[in-house]
């Protein structure tokens, strides 16, 4: 028998980096512009009485640059100094009013419908989406890969926060986001990552590991009219008579057309290339240190890797940015996805 030596050619994946160079140069000029615009879609609270209270706008756009330029409140002082001067905010906010503003009600559901927004100028490219979470340390010396992996690890720790995501896994989008506990299950904060994107998106298919097959899960991606593609655990074993249709076809599928099946699963590798991106760009780590902050700083790297995404995409695919365009169609959107 005649042994081949010759090894496998591996796949070249093409980058125009002309395009890209053009828009890794013009990032932080554009980041400006993007993040302003976005914040322009933020309704003010109407003036009564009293002293005037510092625009929403302003706190959004000065968290959004102090977490873009990963300085400390006091360093990125000097950078909204040259924002005021270039009309992207009114006046300077103080570095302790944005830390108040991480902890103030409503701050959270804010930053949610942000990153949503933030993300529907490229619904026009995306209609795959993949579900996955991962885990953020809520103070320097902790890490994710220790919690996740170190047997001796007490996992009802609270040393470190867990971010689940929705995502686009053409353009690596957040389409939504849900913060909590690190020791909260993935397949109960589904549901609501479904809900955030139902309505504002064109869903055609839904990938997500083995933790996240579940009835449920499978009922509300029928609901909105796309393809579940979540692989099945060796000790499920649907029946035609006693499960649900869309479970049942789903696991004929997974082991009738196997190689089909992990084509699309496997789109789901690009969650960890999002995170990976997250992490690598803005952090691992949470600098604030109660609760409630951390959930909105995590979101708000969300936001900001969204409008790094789109300024890529607005040189490679020609975009064109108009939130104010997408904003009426996403407060027309109710989802109403069965969550039971």
């Amino acid at each position: 028998m005649e042994i081949q030596t010759q090894l496998p050619i591996e796949p070249k994946y093409g980058q125009k980096w002309h395009l890209y160079n053009l828009a890794k140069t013009q990032e932080k000029r554009l980041f400006y512009s993007l993040l302003h615009e976005l914040c322009q879609t933020i309704p003010e609270p109407v003036y009564k009485f009293g002293r005037p209270s510092i625009p929403i706008r302003d706190l959004v756009f000065s968290l959004g640059l102090k977490l873009y330029s990963n300085y400390s409140g006091r360093k990125v002082i000097s950078d909204l100094h040259h924002a005021q001067g270039a009309g992207y905010i009114s006046k300077t906010v103080h570095y302790n009013t944005l830390t108040k503003f991480l902890n103030a009600e409503g701050t959270y559901e804010l930053l949610q419908m942000l990153l949503t927004l933030s993300a529907m100028p490229l619904k026009q490219l995306e209609d795959g989406f993949s579900l996955d979470s991962s885990g953020f340390g809520s103070y320097q010396y902790e890490r994710w890969q220790r919690v996740r992996f170190s047997p001796r690890f007490h996992k009802g720790s609270r040393n470190y926060v867990k971010g689940h995501i929705c995502i686009g896994t053409r353009t690596n989008c957040i389409c939504s986001c849900e913060v909590t506990y690190g020791n909260f299950s993935d397949v109960n904060q589904a549901p609501k990552l479904l809900e955030q994107i139902n309505g504002k998106f064109n869903v055609k298919e839904v990938s997500a590991d083995k933790a996240y097959n579940a009835y449920r899960i499978f009922q509300i991606i029928e609901e909105m009219k796309a393809i579940p593609y979540i692989p099945f655990l060796s000790s499920r074993n649907p029946k035609k008579e006693t499960s649900p249709k869309i479970w049942y076809d789903m696991y004929q599928h997974f082991q009738n057309h196997r190689e089909d099946f992990m084509k699309h699963y496997h789109r789901r590798s690009n969650v960890e290339t999002v995170f990976s991106m997250v992490k690598i760009r803005l952090g691992e780590f949470l600098k604030c240190k109660k609760y409630e902050s951390q959930r909105c700083e995590l979101l708000m790297k969300f936001i900001v890797h969204n409008i790094t995404v789109l300024i890529q995409e607005i040189f490679e695919s020609d975009l064109d940015v108009e939130f104010r365009d997408h904003l009426k169609a996403f407060l027309n959107s109710k989802g109403t996805l069965c969550s039971t």
